[in-house]
């Protein structure tokens, strides 16, 4: 004889069917401007023509800014890309890891001005001992 089981949904089903019709009530809706479908006020993409609504932040886990200091010192001009990138976020840790980006671009490019310099000057002394040599 097969087991009858009872239509009541588990204690941990129903705890999570509430927190789920609660965060829908608390969570605003919006209109996608492309198809005019409600989606989350939340939503980077409407859910039902695939539009993108708004860009999404640039992650700030360590291995991103890991890549993000790296290339804020090996390429000196593109660090102010990712530190604009950054600073135009309003949370707290985007916003550091822009500062950040902008200290190592600048030391970068200050070094980089400062070492081309210094070649400058050993070619140019160079050049003035084998003018003198040749005199």
């Amino acid at each position: 004889m097969p087991v009858m089981r009872s239509k009541q949904k588990s204690p941990r089903r129903r705890f999570f069917g509430r927190m789920n019709n609660i965060f829908m009530e608390i969570q605003p809706e919006t209109t996608c401007p492309s198809c005019g479908s409600a989606i989350p006020a939340i939503a980077y993409f409407c859910s039902n023509c695939g539009k993108p609504l708004r860009d999404k932040p640039p992650a700030t886990t360590l291995s991103r800014q890991i890549v993000v200091y790296l290339i804020s010192l090996f390429l000196p001009p593109f660090g102010f890309w990712y530190a604009w990138k950054y600073l135009k976020r309003a949370d707290h840790e985007s916003r550091k890891i822009g500062i950040i980006a902008v200290i190592l671009t600048m030391i970068s490019m200050l070094v980089s001005i400062w070492a081309f310099e210094g070649f400058i000057n050993s070619v140019s002394q160079s050049l003035d001992l084998i003018n003198n040599f040749n005199l």
